[in-house]
């Protein structure tokens, strides 16, 4: 299902998906994925068995698999996300894809277990020629740098660079960081989000994170 206000540009293959309110570039290829509203993939990507969440970018010529990305997540170009592991132990490390392909031996690529899915959170930022392996999972909030290797689960707020990829810092403080992660402006409505942009966007002080906790008692509180 493709959605009337969707934008989907020249040569894009789309097969079993769903797409939303969304932009889809040229030469894109999207399979047996859910794009949400307001998200972009950027020209030359793959996106298969993926699900990307409300308002993320995906940049130009990455390949997105077996993965689900949260909302508002800055993912940049040329990265590879949820790629296929090798069983480095057997004599050949051909995948059951390519032998199918060559021989006709096995039944190709099965499906994953969506507990082998990759994941990355929301409002997560990820550096250009970036690889985070298949079953790895990013938190919220967390920073990759441009072409780190991830091999390892990296944990809600960290920074993370280098190959293999290791913790450097946290962008905030632990206190700040349980308080974002209870606050979770990423679920809000759209509305909220909208009307909470000062206190979103610029250095987070204790100012506006008082604001953002105010928000999000008073959206709680609607809910009940």
């Amino acid at each position: 299902m493709i959605s009337d206000n969707a934008r989907i540009y020249k040569d894009t293959l789309i097969r079993d998906s769903s797409i939303g309110d969304s932009v889809i570039s040229d030469r894109a290829v999207v399979i047996s994925s859910q794009i949400d509203d307001k998200v972009e993939i950027g020209r030359d990507c793959s996106v298969i068995h993926a699900r990307i969440g409300f308002g993320s970018f995906l940049g130009k010529g990455s390949m997105a698999k077996f993965i689900t990305i949260g909302k508002f997540c800055n993912l940049s170009w040329h990265l590879s996300l949820g790629g296929s592991n090798h069983n480095y132990k057997s004599a050949c490390m051909y995948t059951d894809t390519w032998w199918k392909k060559t021989f006709d031996v096995g039944e190709g690529l099965g499906p994953v277990d969506i507990n082998d899915y990759t994941v990355i959170g929301n409002d997560v930022w990820i550096g250009s020629q970036a690889n985070v392996l298949r079953g790895v999972k990013i938190g919220d909030g967390a920073v990759i740098g441009a072409s780190s290797l991830v091999l390892e689960d990296v944990p809600p707020y960290a920074i993370a660079v280098g190959s293999p990829a290791r913790i450097i810092k946290y962008r905030f403080d632990e206190d700040t960081v349980s308080r974002l992660l209870n606050i979770r402006w990423w679920d809000w409505p759209r509305e909220q989000i909208r009307d909470a942009s000062d206190y979103l966007r610029g250095d987070l002080d204790e100012t506006k994170l008082g604001e953002l906790e105010r928000i999000a008692d008073e959206i709680n509180t609607s809910d009940k």
